[in-house]
Parts: structure tokens; sequence; C-alpha cells
């Protein structure tokens, strides 16, 4: 039985973690070792820190003295890390890594190889205000596979590695609204929850060139939502499923769901979201407000980030520049 798991292991694409000592980062590692351990598939951390640089504008130089304590630092943040990881998920297999470099193209690199790419909400030094940092933004908008982003609580502790809550996702007829549905449902069909499905009708303007009257308008909202509901049904009969069609702005639907909420599943933009806002404006405030953890869901797209190498544990890796500039995030 060992060895069969042990090879279904190795089958299955990780789950990856990003890891920075914080609240927000170690709330993130315990949902990843949990997820992981629900889809029985390795957990890999990752840290990423860069030496600092001296000289002029013209002439920098990299200080790699170890005695500056930087790699000490970051080695321990890692075994701390892969420690806490096994004590969630003792029956998984945990890779930690160290690179050197900037923590966005090091996560960007490392989820091409991923199923799952998990960071907190901010990171180390984040202001309280901010309740989403960069990094996580940018990973949401660009990572090759789905993302979760982890909240702390509201008193600032780490958000539970197994809450008890539904799984909220909403819905709004797209092709990206239905790989963030079918997303939810595989998540509530591990974790043995419910689904509730928001749909969310705002209010249309009346307009000379537009004849089509506001019940007729709502009632194809309403079959838009059907239908995008009842193939997964047919899928996962076994779940209770919750539909709410709300009247009202999307985002601000999807924020009062989470509360109470294991996960909300949104994706990247919806209907009438541009081909190049690849984080679209609902996605942006559910990350910013969600009172759970946020998973973010769209196409495959691989970044044009060149792959890094890691082999063993520590290992430091140079990471690529942090040049995204091919990666224009318009939202």
């Amino acid at each position: 039985m060992a060895k069969a798991t042990d090879v279904n292991n190795r089958a299955r694409r990780p789950v990856l973690v990003g890891v920075d000592g914080s609240v927000s980062a170690r709330g993130a590692l315990a949902w990843a070792a949990a997820e992981a351990a629900s889809r029985h598939c390795q957990l890999r951390i990752v840290h990423a820190f860069s030496w600092p640089m001296i000289g002029n504008a013209l002439d920098m130089a990299f200080i790699g003295d170890t005695n500056l304590g930087l790699q000490s630092a970051a080695e321990w943040i890692l075994t701390e890390a892969e420690a806490h990881a096994r004590e969630v998920a003792p029956d998984i297999k945990v890779i930690a890594n160290l690179f050197v470099g900037p923590a966005t193209p090091t996560l960007l690199n490392e989820a091409q190889s991923a199923d799952l790419l998990v960071v907190g909400s901010r990171g180390v030094g984040g202001f309280r205000g901010l309740l989403v940092g960069s990094v996580s933004a940018t990973v949401a908008a660009h990572a090759p596979c789905p993302v979760v982003v982890v909240h702390p609580q509201g008193d600032g502790t780490a958000f539970p590695a197994s809450p008890t809550g539904r799984i909220v996702v909403g819905v709004d007829g797209s092709e990206i609204s239905a790989a963030a549905i079918r997303f939810a449902f595989q998540q509530a069909a591990r974790r043995h929850v419910g689904v509730t499905a928001v749909h969310a009708a705002v209010p249309t303007r009346p307009h000379p060139s537009l004849r089509v009257p506001a019940d007729i308008v709502e009632q194809i909202d309403q079959q838009l939502f059907a239908e995008a509901m009842e193939s997964k049904r047919v899928l996962f009969p076994a779940i209770d499923v919750r539909t709410e069609l709300v009247h009202g702005h999307p985002a601000q639907a999807l924020i009062d769901a989470s509360a109470g909420a294991e996960l909300v599943v949104v994706g990247s933009h919806g209907r009438g979201g541009f081909a190049g806002m690849l984080l679209g404006s609902v996605s942006q405030a559910v990350l910013q407000h969600a009172a759970c953890p946020v998973a973010v869901v769209r196409p495959h797209r691989t970044p044009s980030v060149v792959k890094l190498s890691s082999a063993g544990r520590p290992c430091l890796a140079a990471a690529a520049p942090d040049d995204l500039s091919d990666l224009k995030e318009q939202s």
C-alpha cells in the first residue's frame, strides 16, 4: 500500500507554497499542506531571498558574504516551514527549496510544474492596510495554475488549515466562470462540503437603442446561471448545491458570501473582460476583501519566465531577473 501511494504521489503534480516567515505565509503553508494531503500529492515549499547590493549605478555588485546571516535566516525560515508542514500533514512527502532571487519570478517559474500555487495575502513588512501584497496579486494574475491566496483572520492569526464551511463560486456564464465552477466542485468533493454558486445580476441602464425589457434580461441571466451549474450537478450528484441570484455588484455579492465560507473561487475575469486584463476588477476586489481564502482560476497560460532548476535541500539557485515587462498587468 505504501509503495502504491508513493507511485501515485510521484505521478501527481505537487501543491506549491511560498513562505517568508510572515503570519500570512504560515497560514498559507498550513492550508497548502492540508490541501496536498487531500490530493495525496507532494507539497513543495519555496523560499526566495536576495543578497543586498552595493556600488554605484554603473558598477553594482552583489554582497555574497554569508556572515551577514541572510542565508542562515532564510534556511531557518525554510526549516521551520518544513517542520510545520509535517505537523499538519505527516503522511505527505514534503520538499523544501531555497532560491536566491526575487520572490515573484521564482514562484512563477516553479508554478509551471505545480498543480496549485498557495501564497499568503501579504509578506514580511506588508502594511496592515494592504490586504493583498504585490507578490500575491502578481502571481494570482500570471501563474500558469490556479492560485489560492490565504488571508490571516481578523485577529491577525493564521486561517485554520481545516476550516468548516462551504465552497463559494462566482458564476457569470463565461468560459472562465466554467473553469471556476469545475475547480469549486473538485474542492467540495475532496472536502465533503457543499457548494454555494453566486450570480450577481447587475441592473442594466435603459438605452434608446436597447429594447429588451428588464425581465427578459433577468430570464437570460437565470438561464445562463442554470446551464452553467447543470453539468457539474451531473458530474457531482452527491454534493449539496445552493444557488443564489443576487441583484447587485458581483464583487460585493461574493465578499458577502465569503463570511463563514471555506473558500471563494473566482475566474480571472468574467463576461466582457478584456484579454489583456488577466485579473479583473471583481477578482481583485474579492482578493482584497474576502473573509476566507480565495482561489483564482483561469485558462492555462505559461508565462515567459526562464525555468529554474533546483535539486536537494537546502539548495541555492539563481532566480531569473525580476523582469515582468511582458506580463503587463492592466487591472
